[in-house]
């Protein structure tokens, strides 16, 4: 009996033995499954060459990263559909020919876990290059506000261009657009998508200094008054604050989710951002370098701050509504619904009439929406004929310079909306426009392979130059790609509807000069003036008055005001001034 007691319960603990082992095994055998094929679709990454653009650790480099953190959102459906057909506009092509099981294997491991990517103070300082031709013995003052900087990013070149000549070449890989001026135009601060800042100086016509501020960027702003250098990283999330003149690291500021934009104030001490999927708008202040954040009702994906830096506008790319954040209220105060997926950060803005608008293209919907801004209102969907990218204006042209998916330049008349088509490239793809600092040339993306940089002449609307290249992702000109510039450039407009009659910007006329305005007289004296001249004029001690009193609104005199104090500080830009 005692036996077979023994016997039993020997068997008994050989079968729980089995029974709990055997889903481990089977998980076991499952788990060593999954990492077959993700091992199997790192080789196949690797064999199509997809590190070319999002690297060899999935970490991006010309392209986006492909790690959980970013592409964790998409199905696995969606991802075949961009593996297979491609995405466009960007250049990432189709890969028809994958077989089902490699297509798998590869978006398993693209789902997979990623390394930790850290990148630390240390690791800064340590990227930090200082070339040695930062030295003035053979530099020379250029006028900047005539060159052009364009990116060529087929090959990570950058072009400085004055009218149709190219003036000098530079290399700076994986840059991928958005350049930013020195508040005084002799720098050129230049992002890469692997994280590096450049810094150029137009004077030595070279790179003086390179650092890699984290390991993959998604923009660059500078700080009121150029005091920083503020990079929004993905990897490792986080703003980097560099110091603007030798590019060392100051703060790394670290983020919970993966910013959408930063911009930089250049009326008060503040930097704005954004997150791709977190519904917060966060203010840093750039003296303390400390952030703040308030709740708005959807991410804002894409958002523009307006020329007087008195609002965030934006939205989601999943809600149809335009929302406008005040900066000063710290809360939304106007929501419209929107149509499509409106694009605000490639939005423009002009006066006309007394009213401030802006339009903005549509990345789905075949129209531009314009809106009123400050007293903020819809007016009206502009049937463009595709979906478009950028809208441009300056205070010289009578139209919106907008593209639509296609080779035409759709002009759009500011003053009554009318609508017409200029063919630049057939077949082309359209998708940017800017302009000289002159405003008397306009340069047109041709964007893809065998595309072309188009120089017109602004004004009788021809094609004088066409320059064979492949992937021109932007330009920027200090006077017109500059947000410091953006409220001069809309006081401008204000100047020709109320001023011009009797003032000049730098010549005494039947007014005094605005840069003798502004050398003399206060803001505050300013709008007294403006607004009651007959009382003011005495006061400043002026034998007579001959000037009416203008009602403006806040904004009109803040325009007029940064205008005038352009022209004061010697900034003006047109005609050689």
């Amino acid at each position: 009996m005692k036996l077979f007691k023994n016997t039993i319960a020997a068997l008994l603990t050989v079968c729980l033995i089995l029974y709990l082992s055997f889903p481990v095994n089977a998980q076991n055998k499952k788990e060593r499954k999954h990492l077959h094929k993700q091992t199997s679709g790192r080789k196949v990454y690797m064999r199509y060459g997809c590190f070319a653009c999002h690297g060899v650790h999935r970490s991006g480099r010309s392209a986006l990263p492909l790690i959980p953190q970013f592409i964790g959102r998409l199905s696995y459906d969606k991802l075949k559909v961009i593996i297979t057909k491609g995405l466009f506009p960007v250049p990432m092509p189709a890969f028809k020919r994958l077989s089902a099981e490699d297509l798998s294997d590869l978006i398993i491991y693209l789902k997979s876990p990623s390394e930790k990517f850290l990148w630390t103070k240390e690791n800064i300082k340590t990227s930090l290059i200082k070339y040695e031709n930062t030295k003035m013995s053979n530099a020379k003052p250029v006028n900047v506000k005539d060159l052009m900087a364009v990116v060529e990013g087929g090959t990570g070149k950058v072009w400085v261009m004055k009218g149709t000549k190219i003036l000098n070449k530079f290399s700076f890989g994986n840059i991928h657009g958005g350049l930013k001026y020195s508040p005084s135009g002799r720098y050129l601060y230049l992002p890469s998508t692997t994280g590096y800042v450049g810094k150029y100086d137009f004077y030595t016509k070279k790179l003086s200094y390179k650092v890699r501020a984290c390991r993959y960027l998604r923009n660059i702003s500078l700080s009121e008054g150029g005091r920083y250098v503020l990079a929004a990283c993905w990897l490792p999330e986080s703003i980097v604050a560099l110091n603007a003149k030798n590019l060392e690291p100051v703060k790394i500021i670290p983020l919970k989710h993966r910013i959408s934009v930063i911009y930089g104030l250049f009326r008060n001490n503040m930097a704005v951002f954004s997150f791709m999927h977190k519904s917060v708008i966060g203010i840093l202040n750039t003296r303390t370098l400390n952030v703040s954040y308030y709740k708005i009702p959807v991410p804002f994906q894409d958002f523009f701050v307006d020329p007087l830096d008195e609002y965030a506008v934006g939205g989601s790319f999943k809600v149809g509504r335009l929302n406008v954040f005040s900066l000063k209220k710290k809360r939304i105060v106007y929501v419209h619904s929107s149509y499509g997926i409106p694009h605000p950060a490639g939005a423009a803005s002009w006066f006309d009439k007394g009213k401030f608008y802006f339009a903005m293209t549509n990345l789905t919907k075949p129209y531009v929406s314009v809106w009123r801004m400050y007293d903020w209102k819809f007016i009206k969907n502009i049937y463009t004929g595709g979906p478009g990218f950028f809208a441009k204006t300056n205070p010289y042209t009578k139209y919106l310079w907008v593209d639509n998916s296609s080779g035409d330049l759709v002009l759009i008349n500011k003053h009554n909306f009318k609508v017409e088509k200029i063919p630049v490239k057939k077949g082309g793809l359209i998708i940017h426009t800017q302009f000289s600092g002159n405003e008397r040339l306009a340069y047109i993306s041709d964007y893809g392979t065998n595309g072309e940089l188009a120089v017109m002449n602004a004004v009788s609307l021809r094609v004088i130059k066409n320059i064979p290249v492949d992937d021109v992702i932007g330009k920027y000109n200090y006077v017109n790609y500059q947000r410091m510039n953006d409220a001069a450039l809309l006081g401008e407009e204000v100047y020709f509807t109320y001023c011009w009659g009797c003032h000049n910007p730098t010549l005494q006329a039947i007014g005094p000069s605005f840069s003798h305005i502004a050398k003399h007289l206060t803001d505050a004296a300013i709008e007294a003036q403006i607004s009651d001249p007959g009382r003011t004029s005495v006061l400043l001690g002026y034998k007579y008055n001959a000037m009416p009193p203008l009602k403006l609104t806040k904004q009109e005199f803040k325009a007029l005001t940064a205008f005038i104090r352009d022209a004061g500080n010697r900034n003006f830009w047109r005609n050689g001034n």
